[in-house]
């Protein structure tokens, strides 16, 4: 076992409560209230126990999808255990450890010692502790002041009373917010990929009365957030339920099927079309891609009453998720015929989606509907990206007009006056996105 003393082991001391104000307090409220991912360990194991562990990062990385916990009860290596990214600055995961037992743990950005948590000067930290009980879920809270590799940010800070000074309360459970017919997929098994992940499909008003009918269908990822408060970041969600029913209901669109993809701890790899040394990481969105219009959508072309065809598919997401479904459009024109890309994150890799769109075949004219807000940049940190995506975005509108799109037909450009990157603005403007795309369906 390595001593006290070894640079390679970092020390020890138990946290156990936060200090300090930010306005983040809900979003751990909303954290501790979402459904735990599955505990790894032995299931039916008496001795261990169920514990989860919520982490707030100083930096509100929005394309760094996991952080590390290095733990005494592995050997205390630094890549150890993933705690995968919720929202940006917020990380969850749960775990069986040994119940009755001390251990010891210590939080890294990269899974490297290089990396590790550090007080808010930059001074080394004691290791946290903590002994399960065996009888209880657990979920411990836990604020990083600083990573060693950077310099603070933004601090992110809780009252004590954000969380009634016990960092070990009992995980209470919050009501879903699920409207109309949601059927779910649990599960859902990517070969491309490797892994598995929840899919939950939304069938609009009428569906199981009409055997005969088809629809259309609208993929969308960040799945977490779509339809449920009770999953959704910071207890916000898209409500796109509620919208495609008023919506419906109001005759403005015809009656369409959501489904709404989960993301997980490699969304960051998933999302991206290439790497990116700067977030060192990215360029899975091909497989991505590939599970969606080989895998997913076959399954759920079998399984529910669609329209198969490209015509009448769109995908959408926002931010790394606008990206992909920009990417997915113009790689897969003939599965997707309409792209939603919601404050699409253009800057990854030096801005290379752009030429993407700009030497794709010339017939190759996926409908799009692009926006961003004024107020989704900040002037330091990984959020810096998108102080120039406004910039951005107009580069791509001029590289879609040059393609002989035509704006308000082939495509849709919105400049939202003080938008911020964040669900709840996106489901701000959800609404006329279901409207441009019905529109190009309607057409078809």
């Amino acid at each position: 076992m390595l001593s006290r003393t070894s640079p390679r082991r970092p020390m020890s001391r138990p946290h156990s409560s936060l200090s300090g104000g930010w306005s983040v307090a809900a979003i751990i409220a909303s954290a501790l209230a979402a459904p735990a991912l599955a505990p790894v360990g032995t299931a039916g194991d008496v001795s261990s126990a169920r514990v989860r562990f919520v982490v707030v990062t100083p930096d509100a990385e929005p394309f760094q999808d996991r952080i590390f916990c290095a733990m005494s009860v592995d050997g205390w290596p630094a890549d150890g255990r993933p705690l995968a990214r919720v929202s940006a600055g917020l990380y969850e995961a749960t775990w069986s450890l040994p119940a009755g037992a001390a251990v010891e743990y210590k939080f890294t950005r990269t899974g490297t010692w290089q990396t590790v948590e550090k007080s808010a000067a930059g001074g080394e930290l004691a290791n946290r502790s903590m002994t399960p009980n065996g009888e209880d879920e657990l979920v411990i809270v836990h604020a990083i002041a600083r990573w060693a590799d950077q310099a603070p940010l933004r601090r992110v800070l809780l009252s004590d009373r954000s969380t009634g000074g016990d960092s070990t309360a009992p995980r209470a459970k919050r009501s879903s917010t699920r409207t109309g017919d949601i059927r779910v997929h649990d599960a859902v098994e990517s070969p491309q990929l490797g892994n598995t992940r929840t899919v939950l499909v939304y069938l609009p008003p009428g569906y199981e009365k009409d055997a005969e009918r088809r629809y259309p269908v609208l993929y969308m990822h960040d799945g977490n957030n779509v339809f449920d408060e009770a999953t959704s970041f910071g207890g916000v969600e898209w409500s796109a339920d509620e919208t495609a029913q008023r919506l419906i209901a109001a005759g403005k669109i015809r009656p369409l099927i959501i489904v709404a993809i989960y993301n997980n701890a490699d969304r960051r790899d998933e999302y991206t079309h290439a790497r990116d040394d700067r977030f060192g990481g990215g360029g899975r969105g091909d497989l991505y891609v590939a599970f969606i219009a080989e895998t997913l959508k076959p399954l759920i072309d079998r399984t529910y009453r669609t329209r198969p065809d490209a015509g009448h598919t769109a995908i959408a997401g926002s931010s790394l998720g606008g990206l992909i479904s920009l990417y997915a459009a113009y790689k897969r024109p003939d599965v997707f015929g309409t792209a939603g890309v919601v404050s699409p994150a253009l800057a990854w890799n030096e801005r290379s989606i752009l030429e993407v769109v700009r030497g794709a075949p010339p017939e190759t004219k996926p409908r799009v509907w692009l926006d961003m807000g004024t107020e989704e940049g900040s002037r330091e940190g990984p959020m810096a990206l998108f102080t120039k995506a406004v910039s951005d975005c107009r580069a791509l509108v001029e590289i879609l007009k040059a393609r002989g799109c035509r704006e308000g037909a082939d495509f849709r450009y919105e400049e939202i006056e003080g938008g911020r990157h964040h669900e709840r603005d996106w489901a701000k403007r959800f609404d006329r996105l279901l409207e441009f795309i019905d529109a190009g369906w309607r057409e078809r």
